[in-house]
């Protein structure tokens, strides 16, 4: 959800919300209806509230402290694989495949797509548990920037029209 978001998706505008709903349905293989459909509104509304919040209230849904830190590591690197999933779905589906990624914005793309495929075999070094904060810090600023840009360059595009 939150690489739609990245992608310029809002949860305000029902066609990006209809297509939200269609991706979800894809990527779980299940027809979402009534109830879900809510929940999933109430999901993308708060989830955009907390990435765009002044306070950087966002925070990736990953396992606690206590989790191994394999568990941990494949957690993180799937939530970037998805954040990507999320970010090219929303592309393709805006037809913005033209439109030019901003220099920052790519640039945090190539390192979230070196992060989802992080090595677990590295995870017993001293630095380790440190290493995985600050990797931590920066998918969460990413997404952030990520998201707020997109959703600062749909508001500027819409005032266009």
């Amino acid at each position: 959800m939150v690489g739609l978001l990245g992608a310029g998706f809002s949860p305000h505008s029902e066609q990006h919300f209809s297509a939200t709903v269609a991706a979800l349905e894809k990527a779980l293989s299940v027809e979402i209806t009534g109830e879900l459909v809510d929940f999933i509104s109430r999901l993308s509304l708060s989830t955009l509230s907390a990435v765009i919040d002044a306070d950087y209230t966002f925070q990736p849904l990953l396992p606690p402290d206590d989790e191994a830190m394999e568990d941990r590591l494949m957690s993180i690197s799937d939530w970037t694989a998805g954040f990507l999933s999320g970010f090219t779905q929303g592309i393709t589906i805006r037809e913005a495949a033209s439109e030019p990624i901003p220099t920052l914005t790519a640039e945090a793309l190539k390192d979230m797509a070196a992060i989802a495929q992080v090595d677990t075999a590295e995870v017993n070094s001293e630095d380790a548990e440190r290493q995985l904060d600050d990797i931590i810090e920066y998918i969460r600023f990413a997404a952030i920037n990520i998201v707020s840009d997109a959703q600062s360059a749909q508001e500027n595009t819409s005032e266009d029209l």
